[in-house]
């Protein structure tokens, strides 16, 4: 690989760059003047340095304006006057890329983002030949959707959209939601993100005046309305709070986790990352040591289980001892 290819991990963008991107591009599309970088860091929750990467990303493939206004201040806009796409052109590898795209994503059928991704796919294929078109579906099967565990969220569409754009602007909404095993309450809230995790969507906002993050599984909202109120930006670090959770859920009270996988599984956990901040020690027996520091008992312990006789939770000694409390459970139904 040349000096000048960049690498696949700085080419990929992750679920929240692109839903941020997303909604920057409709903040901007349905904007009647400019926006400055620091008016778009405000309105979607962020730091000015995030904004200039992102505008500077879509302005490589989309027709981003950028004015002065002022000695220094600069501002930016969509031309509504988009060049036609018959001057865009696109390459094998590029045609490929989309179409992983929506094999990678075809659990977010029903959405917004899927909707719009597949409005492009029609709009490319109608300017193609058929024998270009025959191309493209031969390209198509190189990557297969398989979509497991996911969420039907077509009936929420209107909900997703009106999300995005609350997030967008910085307006609270009233949400009706239903924990599990709980009757449904409406919370005010303040919608912070959109993350995508194991095929289902959540949402990170703040409920009624609490300053820390809530996540709600989306497909357990039954209504959202929004609100003409604009809420302030939150003295958090969103970013951060999400990189703390080992999948989806965080909560205050973090503990030091160990674990030990024996030497015959122990390659399956060194061979892929499960947190950013995990640490792999292998010993001389072959077996391997894991190390965390997480919140989320109600996430690892269930991991653990997957492994079954070939890893132990060694800490903490609460989270063994609810482990155990699970066999003891599992044996009473399994004799």
């Amino acid at each position: 690989m040349s000096s000048s290819t960049p690498k696949l991990n700085e080419r990929r963008a992750d679920s929240q760059q692109l839903v941020r991107q997303w909604a920057l591009l409709r903040l901007l599309a349905d904007a009647t003047e400019p926006y400055s970088v620091k008016q778009l860091a405000e309105q979607l929750n962020t730091s000015k340095a995030t904004i200039e990467r992102d505008l500077a990303t879509l302005e490589r493939d989309f027709a981003l304006v950028e004015e002065s206004a002022g000695k220094q201040k600069k501002v930016y806009r969509i031309d509504h006057k988009i060049r036609a796409l018959e001057s865009i052109t696109f390459g094998t590898t590029e045609l490929l890329s989309i179409y992983a795209a929506q094999a990678s994503l075809s659990a977010l059928a029903g959405t917004p983002l899927h909707d719009d991704l597949v409005a492009v796919m029609t709009k490319i294929r109608g300017f193609l030949s058929p024998r270009h078109n025959g191309g493209l579906q031969a390209l198509s099967r190189v990557f297969v959707p398989h979509a497991r565990g996911h969420v039907d969220y077509g009936a929420q569409r209107e909900q997703i959209d009106d999300v995005v754009d609350a997030i967008a602007r910085r307006r609270i909404c009233l949400i009706t939601y239903q924990a599990a095993g709980k009757e449904p309450r409406e919370h005010r809230a303040r919608p912070l993100k959109l993350v995508w995790h194991r095929s289902a969507l959540y949402l990170l906002a703040c409920l009624g005046e609490h300053q820390r993050i809530t996540t709600l599984a989306f497909h357990r909202i039954h209504e959202v309305k929004t609100t003409d109120e604009e809420f302030a930006q939150p003295r958090l670090d969103v970013d951060a709070h999400v990189s703390k959770a080992f999948g989806i859920f965080v909560s205050d009270e973090e503990e030091d986790v160990e674990i030990l996988f024996d030497a015959e599984i122990a390659w399956k956990v060194e061979e892929r990352t499960h947190h950013p901040s995990e640490q792999k020690e292998r010993l001389p027996d072959g077996r391997l040591r894991y190390r965390i520091r997480s919140s989320a008992r109600w996430e690892v312990i269930p991991w653990v289980q997957t492994f079954g006789p070939y890893a132990e939770l060694v800490a903490p000694a609460s989270w063994r001892e609810a482990l155990r409390a699970n066999l003891e459970a599992m044996q009473a139904k399994y004799g």
